[in-house]
């Protein structure tokens, strides 16, 4: 008993290390990258940006009190451990950015005049600080608990495409604020560059093709797949609607190395043989990445 909770507030305090981290990884890019540019990062990042170059409002404190409706709503809505996690990425966020628009850094800025390049590298320094967080389950607030509230309210919607449109609004905002149509489509490629990133580190980074193969000598391919490539396989019962025969799918999982040998394997055998391919973002188990390891 002692053990589990042990390893349980070890858990917590990894998951918390993992939200504050995430959050100055946000904030470092907000500062060093997005906000010299004029490029709204969406949600509540965004709307500070704006407020900072039209009435040099500080960047973290407006995050910090732009937040403050937003968990009210929240707290009525959600349980408390959600908050308390979104509540610890919000400081983190808003601690990180005033502390990178203190004088000791601003003297380094701007890192680059090419908002093409700070869009890119801004929009991965926030999508990957974003998902370090929402891995563990927190957020930073902002647009994601507002989403959240609304879809409640809302449920024909997704929490997705509330997401977009708040995003959408804000950056067309920032960008009548600004007077500059470039702003508006820097701030979409920061976005889309974010949002891959932040999925990414959430789906998972470990990579690898799944294979379908449908064949009548699929005992064969089986075999010659654990011998050249020593990956194993699983026969999946399936039937055929065009034949009407009932046949066993071969489904195998492998790495994207390993791919051009098995359809190599699988020509050789039955040329005829139907092969699909789709790709994976996390395997978990033998041969790829353990439980221990996630």
């Amino acid at each position: 008993m002692k053990m589990s909770l042990s390893v349980l507030k070890n858990k917590r305090f990894e998951n918390t290390l993992s939200i504050i981290v995430g959050g100055f990884i946000m904030g470092f890019a907000l500062i060093f990258f997005l906000v010299p540019s004029e490029i709204a990062a969406g949600g509540v990042s965004g709307i500070a940006t704006v407020l900072y170059h039209l009435f040099n409002l500080p960047v973290g404190i407006m995050v910090l009190v732009l937040n403050i409706p937003i968990f009210i709503l929240g707290f009525v809505n959600f349980d408390s451990r959600f908050l308390i996690t979104s509540i610890i990425g919000t400081l983190a966020l808003s601690v990180s950015t005033q502390l990178f628009e203190s004088e000791f850094f601003t003297r380094f800025l701007p890192v680059s005049n090419d908002m093409f390049l700070c869009s890119i590298l801004g929009g991965a320094l926030y999508g990957f600080g974003l998902g370090l967080a929402m891995r563990v389950g927190g957020t930073t607030g902002g647009t994601d608990i507002l989403s959240l509230v609304l879809k409640k309210w809302f449920p024909k919607f997704s929490v997705g495409q509330f997401i977009i449109i708040i995003d959408g609004v804000i950056i067309t905002a920032a960008g009548l604020a600004f007077g500059r149509l470039d702003t508006i489509l820097y701030s979409a490629v920061m976005l889309f560059v974010s949002s891959y990133l932040a999925d990414t580190m959430i789906d998972g980074m470990d990579f690898a093709k799944m294979v379908y193969v449908i064949s009548e000598r699929e005992p064969e391919i089986s075999q010659k797949i654990a011998e050249e490539l020593n990956r194993g396989s699983t026969a999946l019962s399936g039937f055929s609607m065009y034949s009407g025969k009932t046949r066993n799918v071969l489904m195998c999982v492998m790495r994207k190395y390993q791919l051009p040998k098995l359809k190599e394997i699988v020509q050789e055998i039955d040329d005829g043989a139907f092969v699909i391919v789709s790709d994976v973002k996390e395997v978990i188990g033998f041969g790829f990445k353990t439980k221990n390891n996630r």
